[in-house]
């Protein structure tokens, strides 16, 4: 007999029952068919009896052992039981709790040690005010817009990056981290969810993509939303910081049309061909608009297409010309002073709060080149500084004089000169121009 039988019955007949259910031969066969045991008493049908067994006794199959303690296995049914000695999949009641108790020993105790090291990585965070009066004009508006896009949480909770995605089109992780960088943001492991901070090989990391964050208090007003109203007031005249967060900005809405364009046309671009074309994207829109940005991507995006549909091209051989398609379109433009088309705002890719903002106190958008962003920015100075501004660095007088004597363009210099002054650019600027460092700006 492989079966041992624990019975929990002292009626004799009973316990003969369940003998006579598990009595085997020395094959490993069952010596009685189940329904040649009813009827017993009440019970008439072989499913009724073998649920009545199962309360008359505890059965264990000597041929299923625990992996752990070789114990026999309880086995509830006969088709369970095996008529070969193997181990079992799962442990033993005795040895399952034991591993439970186990397990819940280790969590406590790495529970304790996250815990001591999140307290000492909490007490090394700033924890004190700062002054939001303080704060740079491009902090300002990204601060301003990140509270558009998340309000009322900004000032009332933890938030995580997923829960900006309205602040730009793309990029939103590089803008955030921009603002904690800066102090304004601050991390919040009490409010994170579990499993954010964990421990590997004793030291504490964390999963980025959940990491909450708290807006740091202004010493004034604290964390609140009058404080953000004191922020709307503010008066922007940092042009240089501002054109840097329009090109950060304007990158991000060129570079998720260009994703979407690739995912549309099955251009699977790698890491680096897309910091490339970022690169590249972004010095070109120091000059041109956003939405000249988008015609140059669609046309060299499609035109790879087509590339990939020749016989003698690869679908990756056809996506690694995009940068230098992209690359050479801007530069012959550039040469050639080609005028670019417009596209308009796809319906998919809204410009987010940052955009809606530049719109709303600059009247820059997508259709705005850059040259006018500059142009406008520069604006915000006050008169006093543009005065100490206007005149130009004798170094580039020098440099542009020099220019013209040695290529003898003297005439052509001068005409190209006044014209820029009739036409209402600063003599700085025009300056600039001649030498190819700054295109001026349409008056």
């Amino acid at each position: 007999m492989t079966v041992k039988l624990e019975l929990m019955t002292d009626d004799p007949e009973e316990r003969q029952l369940a003998v006579r259910y598990w009595a085997m031969t020395e094959t490993g066969e069952f010596e009685e068919k189940v329904i040649d045991l009813v009827p017993f008493r009440h019970i008439t049908h072989s499913g009724t009896l073998a649920a009545h067994i199962r309360q008359l006794c505890r059965a264990y199959d000597e041929n299923l052992i625990c992996p752990y303690c070789d114990a026999p296995m309880e086995v509830k049914s006969r088709s369970a039981v095996k008529k070969y000695l193997q181990k079992s999949y799962h442990p033993c009641t005795d040895c399952a709790d034991a591993h439970a108790q186990q397990k819940r020993a280790e969590q406590a105790a790495a529970a304790a040690a996250l815990e001591l090291q999140l307290n000492a990585y909490i007490d090394g965070l700033p924890s004190g005010p700062i002054e939001y009066g303080q704060l740079s004009d491009d902090e300002v508006l990204l601060l301003l817009a990140l509270d558009f896009a998340i309000s009322p949480r900004l000032t009332s909770e933890a938030f995580k990056v997923s829960d900006c995605k309205a602040l730009a089109p793309m990029d939103i992780k590089p803008f955030i981290d921009r603002l904690r960088a800066s102090g304004i943001l601050r991390e919040s492991p009490r409010s994170a969810a579990p499993d954010t901070y964990f421990l590997r090989d004793g030291k504490l990391m964390v999963n980025t993509h959940h990491i909450p964050y708290i807006l740091t208090p202004d010493a004034h007003f604290g964390r609140s939303e009058e404080a953000m109203q004191v922020l709307l007031t503010r008066e922007f005249s940092d042009s240089t910081a501002l054109f840097s967060l329009w090109l950060d900005f304007a990158s991000a809405d060129a570079m998720c049309y260009l994703l979407d364009k690739c995912r549309a046309f099955d251009h699977d671009l790698d890491e680096k061909q897309l910091n490339e074309i970022r690169s590249t994207l972004r010095n070109s829109l120091k000059t041109h608009s956003v939405s000249q940005i988008w015609f140059v991507i669609w046309k060299n995006v499609k035109d790879a297409a087509s590339l990939a549909r020749l016989v003698y091209y690869t679908e990756v051989r056809a996506t690694a010309t995009i940068p230098g398609k992209i690359r050479r379109t801007l530069e012959k433009i550039e040469k050639e002073g080609t005028v670019i088309r417009k596209w308009d705002r796809p319906d998919y890719q809204p410009a987010g709060t940052l955009g809606m903002l530049f719109n709303e106190l600059f009247g820059i958008d997508e259709d705005t080149p850059g040259v006018e962003v500059l142009e406008r920015l520069t604006l915000l100075l006050p008169d006093d500084a543009v005065d100490d501004e206007a005149l130009p660095q004798a170094e580039s007088v020098r440099q542009l004089l020099c220019n013209a004597l040695v290529s003898d363009t003297g005439p052509e210099m001068m005409h190209k000169f006044a014209t820029l002054i009739r036409e209402g650019i600063e003599t700085h600027r025009a300056i600039a121009a001649l030498l190819g460092n700054d295109p001026a700006p349409a008056a």
